[in-house]
């Protein structure tokens, strides 16, 4: 005889085919983390790209950390607002932002070459 409950529990928690975690910072101070899920990888960026233009429209501000414990809070709001009157300038197109880590990089220069980059743990990032 088989137990029809423990089939039942088996389908209630069953993990959505793909599914996206992040935390940030509320305008309060609050650490806060939303997860969203979806079937599909396609429906699950759609529901990304809302939540994250919902969270940067209300003041809400990327939380990073890394293995070696919390980094604070990126300043977003810098970073969007540097191009001002709508250049269409953001921190993606910033060659000193690192979108791996969503954190600022330092600008080098030596004979002659250009490059920024930043540590992690005892590594170098370039954010490529």
């Amino acid at each position: 005889m088989t137990n029809n409950n423990s089939t039942q529990s088996e389908t209630q928690m069953a993990e959505a085919p793909a599914s996206w975690n992040t935390r940030y910072i509320s305008p309060e101070g609050f650490e806060c983390q939303l997860t969203l899920r979806a079937e599909s990888g396609s429906e699950l960026l759609e529901k990304v790209n809302g939540a994250i233009g919902y969270l940067l429209a209300n003041d809400c501000i990327p939380y990073t950390y890394n293995r070696g414990g919390y980094r604070g809070p990126v300043n977003n709001k810098s970073k969007v607002a540097k191009g001002g009157n709508n250049s269409g300038e953001n921190q993606f197109d910033d060659p000193a932002w690192c979108p791996i880590h969503q954190c600022e990089m330092k600008r080098w220069e030596k004979d002659g070459r250009l490059w920024y980059s930043h540590k992690v743990d005892d590594d170098w990032c370039k954010g490529k």
